[in-house]
């Protein structure tokens, strides 16, 4: 189950809704979360590789430049030419070969591990553990053997705790899906990655509502289609027109108002002096 609530009076993982089912306590707006797990294997994952060749090529590529000035401000355009024409770019290309082939092995020395991923109103959190740690393993990963004391041992399997990453909602700047490997990367700023979110078939629904619901209405964040939500247009209020009359009445008050204009009239007017007539 990847959308779930947290009872905090029962203290378990229940289903989502406004009341917990088991104890009928009230569940808080923000209990509800997206939880799952995955199994990833460094040396099939292409984010690891991706991690390597962001530091090795643009490495790779300096080295190259600092070469070629210094043989430029050496001996010039000929000094520059001959650089290449030389065995230097096919020694380079070895030198990569071998690199490449070293963290191939590092990461088979790796071994599998357990990626677990929790979205909740605070944010989106990955937390690596590494199942049956070996000395080796350890080494493998550029990490000291001495973390093999901090191994929870309680279960069946050890597990070590290798790393904790966490992205607030507020920070995401451009949110990119890769539906074929069920993956959501997430940006901030829009040209960092700092966060592949790995999900499994059965999360995947899940983690796209609760990637909308939250995400969906900024419209500062750079989001796919699918995870956009349109808000209707404001509607402006408009004044209460008058109420109408009906043309019978207009036309009778038009009336009475005429006939109290011709008796104001009839008051206002001095009578006549009566006639003189001659005897």
């Amino acid at each position: 189950m990847a959308l779930t609530a947290y009872c905090k009076k029962c203290g378990m993982e229940v289903e989502p809704g406004e009341v917990c089912v088991r104890c009928g306590s009230r569940l808080g707006k923000n209990a509800a979360h997206a939880v799952w797990c995955v199994e990833r294997h460094p040396v099939a994952d292409w984010m690891s590789w991706n991690a390597v060749m962001r530091v090795l090529l643009p490495a790779a590529l300096a080295v190259t430049l600092l070469v070629v000035l210094a043989e430029g401000l050496a001996g010039g355009i000929n000094a520059v030419e001959m650089l290449f024409r030389s065995g230097f770019p096919v020694i380079l290309l070895i030198l990569l070969a071998v690199i490449l082939l070293l963290v191939f092995i590092a990461l088979l020395l790796q071994g599998k591990e357990l990626a677990d991923y929790v979205m909740d109103s605070r944010g989106i959190h990955e937390t690596r553990y590494l199942p049956n740690p070996t000395v080796l393993k350890l080494l493998a990963r550029l990490k000291s053997p001495a973390l093999l004391r901090q191994a929870d041992r309680s279960g069946k399997v050890s597990v070590l705790k290798l790393a904790e990453k966490d992205i607030a909602w507020k920070d995401v700047a451009r949110v990119q899906l890769w539906p074929e490997k069920c993956m959501v990367l997430i940006y901030a700023p829009r040209w960092w990655l700092r966060l592949a979110v790995v999900c499994t078939p059965f999360s995947w629904e899940d983690a796209m509502e609760f990637i909308r619901g939250k995400l969906g209405k900024k419209k500062k964040v750079l989001l796919p289609p699918s995870l956009m939500v349109e808000t209707p247009p404001a509607t402006r209020r408009t004044a209460k027109s008058q109420p109408r009359l009906v043309p019978e009445v207009e036309e009778a008050i038009e009336q009475i108002r005429m006939e109290e204009l011709a008796e104001q009239a009839a008051m206002e007017t001095p009578d006549e002096p009566p006639a003189v007539t001659g005897e």
